[in-house]
């Protein structure tokens, strides 16, 4: 049976709702909750955000709560999600977001301060998520910045644009170690099966 990338955490959260999903510093995460997160942000981009099939969300955040959202909310909207090393200076990153066309960006507010000229020649760049509290965006600006609060609380339910599981999900770019970053196209299908081959040798359970 085919399975689309988000439906691995949706399935967790109908099978054990209440166990943890994602631990960070004192923060627990149930499958529930997350479930519901992704259900959220799917909504909120496939909605007020109107992002299309297959339009890219690139993400610039360290390992927390939200990076986890987006890309599977990414995936459950049928967008595709692109992960940008956080350790990546503003130049890296832009050439990263013009390179794949991205659509829409989520990062802190910090973070997304740093990028200020960068985001200026990202031309398909519509909308910047900061999931710290929202500025105004430049003035002149060609896309327009978002609270990562007000979108979690929008209300809604998902509409998500369908797709299969050969479709793509993800562009994983290269570290550009001998030259520009490439981007490398992960489909549905490439990432379950990648996530089942380390789940079978890692010997995960449940309630790991």
């Amino acid at each position: 049976m085919s399975e689309l990338l988000f439906e691995l955490p949706l399935r967790s959260a109908e099978r054990t709702p209440h166990a943890s999903a994602i631990i960070h510093k004192d923060d627990i995460v149930a499958y529930a909750s997350l479930a519901q997160a992704i259900d959220r942000f799917s909504a909120a981009v496939t909605g007020p955000l109107g992002l299309g099939k297959l339009e890219r969300i690139a993400i610039y955040l360290p390992k927390v709560t939200e990076t986890v959202v987006t890309i599977f909310g990414a995936a459950r909207a049928g967008c595709v999600f692109v992960p940008v090393n956080p350790l990546l200076k503003p130049a890296q990153v832009g050439h990263i977001l013009r390179d794949c066309n991205v659509r829409a960006l989520v990062t802190s507010a910090e973070r997304a301060e740093t990028l200020a000229d960068e985001l200026n020649s990202c031309t398909d760049l519509r909308h910047v998520i900061v999931t710290g509290q929202a500025s105004v965006a430049p003035s002149g600006a060609h896309y327009a910045i978002h609270s990562w609060r007000d979108l979690d609380t929008a209300s809604g339910n998902p509409k998500p644009h369908r797709v299969i599981d050969a479709d793509m999900v993800a562009i994983f770019y290269t570290s550009g170690s001998t030259g520009r970053p490439k981007g490398v196209v992960l489909s549905h299908r490439n990432m379950v099966t990648g996530a089942h081959s380390v789940a079978s040798y890692l010997g995960n359970m449940p309630d790991d």
